[in-house]
């Protein structure tokens, strides 16, 4: 009975230590402001993630503060470190965050925590910056910046200029209207219908791009190059993976698709007009479309005419076979 007693308290005093260990206190700041549309906010933050939605008829700001401790002395103390200070200039809005806490910042990220959740109007611009998390926006009608140096970033579709940035993570947008760079130093690209000039670089991941009407110019080296429909000049270049696209419209300038790492595939719709130049070094150059041979051909290289001949479409990989298909 007393060794049933012993276990019992401390399967107890288990769960009150797990208890203890995920206890938080929260203490949350909400600010509104009246605004009209074609605004901007901007948030510049040392930690946090941000999130910001659309479709609100103001500004409304809840920054969620979390202190990672039982004690509300000890959450009194991590909220008083963290500094925050908003303003308002006719129509933009500006939030300044910064963490002061005296030690390094791998401590104080496991002791604190935070969240800028925003709603602005759908016409309204963002300028978002944070040293420590995600940032993700929705829908919006007007320009979106944003950089952060440890976090994903997600967009939805963005109508303005698009200019995103993350040194530690992924980067997806739903769409855009406007011009759109997007970059990564550690992560993949993903882009679903893109109708203005895009620019996607990351230096470890890969690129999917479902629909790209304008230019694209799309590098990595560190993966492979999808781009589901190509409607204009493609300059796409890997170092470590295969290349695969689909050209469906007539582009209007030359284009450029180049692997040291893997093979070429790109499909041509029948009302395609170009000047094809193909050649490889590690493996054969085929076609399943009629090309007009011009000069002598051999196994690993192609130079012909695609129903008359139009733009350049130059083709290089050194590690794999380069394919032109229906």
């Amino acid at each position: 009975m007393t060794r049933i007693r012993t276990a019992a308290l401390a399967a107890v005093l288990g769960l009150a230590s797990i208890s203890a260990a995920h206890a938080a206190i929260d203490s949350p700041i909400h600010r509104n402001f009246n605004v009209h549309a074609g605004g901007t906010i901007t948030i510049d933050a040392d930690l946090g993630d941000i999130k910001v939605t659309s479709g609100a008829s103001n500004v409304s700001v809840d920054v969620i503060r979390r202190a990672k401790t039982s004690s509300n002395e000890r959450a009194n103390e991590l909220f008083k470190d963290f500094d925050v200070q908003f303003s308002q200039a006719q129509n933009d809005v500006h939030i300044r965050a910064r963490y002061n806490h005296p030690t390094s910042w791998f401590h104080w990220n496991n002791d604190f925590d935070v969240r800028f959740v925003v709603n602005v109007p759908a016409q309204y611009n963002v300028d978002l910056t944070t040293s420590g998390g995600d940032i993700a926006v929705s829908d919006l009608a007007g320009r979106a910046t944003v950089r952060t140096s440890g976090g994903d970033v997600t967009l939805g579709r963005i109508d303005g200029i698009v200019d995103a940035h993350t040194s530690g993570g992924d980067v997806s947008m739903a769409g855009s209207r406007a011009t759109a760079t997007l970059s990564t130093s550690g992560g993949d690209i993903k882009v679903g219908d893109a109708t203005g000039s895009l620019t996607a670089k990351t230096s470890g991941g890969s690129i999917d791009i479902r629909r790209a009407t304008a230019d694209l110019k799309a590098h990595t080296s560190g993966g492979s190059i999808e781009i589901g429909d190509a409607g204009g000049a493609i300059d796409a270049s890997t170092s470590g993976g295969s290349i695969k696209a689909r050209v469906s419209r007539q582009p209007h300038a030359d284009s450029r698709l180049s692997t040291s790492g893997g093979g070429i595939t790109i499909h041509v719709a029948p009302n395609v007009s170009l000047d094809i130049d193909a050649h490889t070094s590690g493996g054969d150059v085929a076609s399943d479309v009629p090309i007009t041979i011009q000069g002598k051909q051999d196994d690993s290289s192609l130079n012909g005419k695609l129903n008359g001949g139009g733009p350049k479409l130059v083709l290089r990989s050194s590690g794999g076979d380069i394919r032109l298909a229906r």
